[in-house]
């Protein structure tokens, strides 16, 4: 009963905060657009604010519509996203304030995966300051770790939203958590400790979205693999996920020193929490000697993490060298022995080396190289067990900074596979920006960039901001 109660209580507490944001950013937005005045109409004469009493709030307002067309049969819309955002910051006293920040989404073309009606999405609830020399932040928020462009290695505590794949910011795309944080002065460096009361999955699209991967997602990649091998094509079968209970025992928590030596910013990381995609753990066969055709049960789970890693980084002049490398100690691996699909826990490696040039003020050049690997054999995987990736990003800016073009290629280096992204933005006035872009995916199918190989797509978004 006491568990039924804890867990009753966290959720209730979510809830009644998700809920609160929710009245709160109603009561602020809503009277801000309808007193703003119509285009027929003179503005109404504004009065000077009392001298010696500002306003403690801060808001900031942005709506944005991306549309994206793909480019491979059946050449359709694939999203129309329009995204309004708002962000109060509110000063309580020089020491404290409070930041509230909510989106409000709607994408009418439905093949995603986001829901179908307006969808109002908190953002921040976040109170920080200082507590002597203790910096807090308490709330709904993201914590970002690691330094890597593209693909994430420490960057583990937030789960992201898939349905648009890996092509939205992660900025965007992190789901913020709420959890309470503390930086306090430790020796010559930072400590940095998080924790979060409860568990929370990424947002995954369905089977039959634009960016699903299969009925459970990950099990077209495997579903794939096996076609591959000459296997024939087994329906499969999904038992109901099982994810953590709503309890204190499935808090998540973690710590990261920072200091400086010599030339070098250097962090060790440890992180204790979940994975945010759940692993197919395979049951069995069913009607394996009936006469009707034979079914692969599968039961999603989501499972525990435990990530070790470090961060390294200096400069030499116009080139900054980045460093990055975690360890995953208990990573769930799809492997494939005795002609059957099953999972074991393997420690997997993450790892990144950078190099960014930016001699002149136009340009800004980064490459990367990734390294993955797991500590399981290659006979008993039924995947690649390295993966090594390199990219390149470009970044320019013409027209005193109003014209801004950019490239982002990201390819495989043991596997025929590749991601290319280029992208333009055009800052007309104060509050207006266009933009038009592109995503190519290629490779084989039975890794992640070739299984959507024919989703490739054009973007154009324009963004109005104040």
């Amino acid at each position: 009963m006491r568990r039924k109660n804890s867990a009753h209580s966290l959720r209730s507490l979510r809830l009644c905060c998700e809920l609160g944001l929710l009245i709160i950013c109603l009561a602020f937005f809503f009277p801000a657009i309808a007193q703003t005045p119509a285009e027929d109409q003179e503005p109404a004469p504004q009065q000077d604010a009392p001298a010696g009493k500002p306003s403690n709030w801060n808001w900031s307002f942005s709506i944005r519509n991306r549309t994206g067309f793909r480019t491979n049969e059946p050449r359709q819309l694939q999203m129309s996203r329009t995204i309004f955002d708002a962000k109060g910051i509110y000063k309580i006293n020089d020491n404290w304030r409070m930041t509230l920040e909510g989106r409000a989404h709607y994408d009418p073309v439905e093949r995603l995966g986001y829901p179908k009606n307006v969808w109002l999405d908190p953002r921040q609830v976040l109170l920080d300051g200082r507590a002597g020399k203790v910096d807090l932040k308490l709330g709904l928020q993201q914590v970002v770790w690691g330094q890597s462009d593209g693909l994430r290695v420490l960057d583990v505590i937030n789960p992201l939203d898939y349905r648009e794949f890996i092509l939205e910011d992660f900025i965007d795309s992190r789901r913020p958590l709420w959890l309470a944080r503390a930086d306090a002065p430790v020796g010559k460096g930072s400590l940095q400790l998080i924790w979060v009361p409860y568990f929370a999955p990424a947002r995954l699209p369905a089977a039959d979205n634009e960016f699903g991967l299969g009925e459970s997602f990950g099990l077209g990649l495997i579903d794939a693999t096996l076609r591959e091998q000459g296997l024939p094509q087994i329906p499969f079968r999904i038992e109901p996920t099982r994810r953590p209970a709503y309890q204190l025992k499935s808090s998540q928590f973690g710590a990261r020193y920072s200091r400086s030596v010599g030339a070098w910013d250097l962090t060790a990381n440890y992180f204790y929490g979940w994975e945010d995609t759940p692993a197919n753990y395979f049951l069995g066969v069913e009607n394996a000697i009936k006469d009707s055709p034979p079914t692969l049960v599968f039961k999603p789970s989501f499972d525990r993490k435990e990530v070790f890693g470090g961060t390294a980084a200096t400069n030499f002049g116009s080139l900054v060298l980045r460093l990055e490398a975690g360890w995953n100690r208990n990573k769930v691996t799809p492997v494939a022995t005795n002609a059957q699909i099953s999972y074991e826990k393997h420690g997997q490696v993450s790892s990144v080396a950078g190099l960014d040039w930016s001699a002149k003020t136009w340009i800004w050049i980064s490459g990367q190289y990734f390294l993955s690997f797991t500590s399981a054999p290659q006979q008993k995987l039924l995947f690649p067990r390295y993966n090594h990736l390199a990219s390149i990003y470009l970044r320019t800016n013409f027209q005193r900074e109003t014209l801004r073009p950019e490239l982002f290629v990201l390819t495989g280096l043991n596997q025929s596979q590749y991601l290319i992204r280029p992208r333009i933005v055009k800052t007309i006035g104060d509050h207006w920006s266009v933009g038009g872009g592109a995503d190519f995916f290629g490779g084989k199918r039975t890794n992640i960039f070739g299984y959507f190989d024919s989703r490739d797509r054009v973007v154009l978004e324009l963004k109005w901001m104040k």
